[in-house]
C-alpha cells in the first residue's frame, strides 16, 4: 500500500490542476488562469514549511477552481 503524506496528496493534485489548465487553456483564458495558479501553489506547498496556515490555505486553493467554475458556469460554457 502507498503511504503519502498529505502534502504530497496535495502535491499531487496540483499536478493533476496544473495539466488540467494545460488542456482547458484553448477553451476558457480565466479558468485556465485559475486552475494554473491553483496547481502552482499546490506543488509549491510542498517546499513550505508545515503550518496550520499553510494547510488551511492548501485546502481552500483546492476548493477554490471547483467553487468558481460552479459559480461562473455560463460565462464558462461561451
Amino acid at each position: 500500500m502507498i503511504d503519502l503524506s498529505v502534502k504530497e496528496i496535495y502535491t499531487i493534485v496540483g499536478l493533476l490542476m496544473l495539466i488540467l489548465a494545460a488542456f482547458s487553456y484553448s477553451q476558457n483564458k480565466k479558468l485556465t488562469l485559475v486552475c494554473g495558479i491553483s496547481g502552482a501553489y499546490l506543488v509549491l506547498n510542498y517546499f513550505l514549511p508545515k503550518n496550520l496556515f499553510f494547510d488551511i490555505v492548501s485546502f481552500l486553493v483546492i476548493i477554490f477552481p471547483f467553487v468558481y467554475a460552479r459559480v461562473y458556469k455560463k460565462s464558462l460554457l461561451d
